[in-house]
């Protein structure tokens, strides 16, 4: 690209998304295999964060000795850039090929909740390959319809935050990777769709992805979470209420050697309120976190860095009340 260098996080970026992806192609997994090690060139340069990130790690996950700390950090970035690399496979992903990077166990219970006909609200942290999972469903034949913030920005939270402002180095990123998730056999729909799409879907019997974690959104709900308390999206669970649609929990992890692996959890049934819903499926996924807490570990450190834009943090320990008590119950 011409112009000026852009930031050093931005052009490393953009020399990951943009540039690499080409060379790692679905059909040339020693290729992947190769630039796995260079998840030690990220875990130096960010050694900055390396404090923040161990102390959102201590509060969810609870205290480490300083060695035993240092490794769980180190396994965070190692495994967030293997979900990271295997990202940079969607444009050459196939059928065939797709098996060979991610597993899916428990597809039994997903056909189950499918079987009644109300669709399914897939729910699933940020944590992990999520990415390579749509995919592993998509080709699987399973209709998959992801509902998430996509694009840059909006421009007020960048005029408002201009370390988010857009360049060409940013929007050439987000082009990439767009480009290539719209590449699968599945639907995207952002947050500024109509809520009809989604119960249309479901009504077709369709599975809606939701990430109960995500930032973007219009309410939030207070719930315990990881030992904290976490404002979390309601959407999913009161999707499921409203429709009659099953919930059915995902989590995915990477195992050190072999393909990743998506956890399908038992569906759980819309019988009462989404706080009961809620409920069940934050088990199942609080269960698998402190099985694989590394593959959040990112995500943690990216909600707390930017837990000062919104009024509705990850966790409310991050913020002062007023800044997000108006999504406290009232009494």
């Amino acid at each position: 690209m011409k112009g000026p260098l852009p930031p050093p996080g931005d052009l490393a970026r953009f020399l990951f998304w943009v540039k690499l992806r080409p060379w790692l192609r679905a059909d040339r997994p020693a290729r992947l295999r190769a630039a796995l090690p260079l998840w030690r060139l990220q875990h130096r340069f960010a050694a900055a964060d390396h404090a923040l990130l161990g102390e959102e790690l201590d509060r969810c996950f609870g205290a480490l000795p300083a060695p035993a700390q240092a490794n769980r950090i180190a396994a965070v970035y190692r495994a967030a850039f293997r979900a990271h690399a295997e990202e940079l496979l969607l444009g050459s992903l196939d059928a065939p090929s797709t098996p060979l990077w991610m597993v899916l166990r428990g597809t039994a219970h997903l056909d189950a909740a499918l079987a009644r006909g109300k669709g399914v609200v897939w729910v699933y942290p940020h944590a992990g390959p999520v990415m390579v999972m749509i995919a592993a469903l998509a080709f699987r034949g399973y209709r998959y319809v992801q509902y998430a913030a996509r694009g840059l920005p909006p421009a007020e939270v960048a005029a408002a935050h201009p370390e988010l402002a857009p360049n060409p180095w940013r929007i050439a990123v987000r082009q990439a990777r767009e480009a290539a998730e719209d590449r699968l056999p599945a639907r995207f729909l952002t947050h500024h769709e109509p809520a009809r799409a989604l119960y249309r879907a479901l009504a077709n019997n369709e599975i809606v992805g939701i990430a109960y974690d995500g930032r973007i959104g219009n309410r939030w709900a207070p719930l315990p979470y990881l030992g904290r308390t976490a404002l979390l999206n309601p959407g999913p669970w009161r999707l499921a209420a409203s429709t009659g649609a099953a919930i059915v929990p995902a989590f995915c992890h990477a195992p050190e050697d072999g393909p990743s692996v998506c956890e399908i959890g038992p569906p759980i049934l819309p019988d009462g309120p989404w706080e009961g819903l809620a409920a069940q499926s934050l088990a199942f996924h609080q269960a698998a976190l402190r099985r694989y807490p590394e593959e959040i570990g990112l995500w943690l450190l990216h909600a707390r860095q930017r837990s000062h834009i919104d009024d509705h943090p990850l966790f409310t320990d991050q913020a002062p009340p007023e800044r997000w008590a108006r999504w406290a119950p009232s009494t």
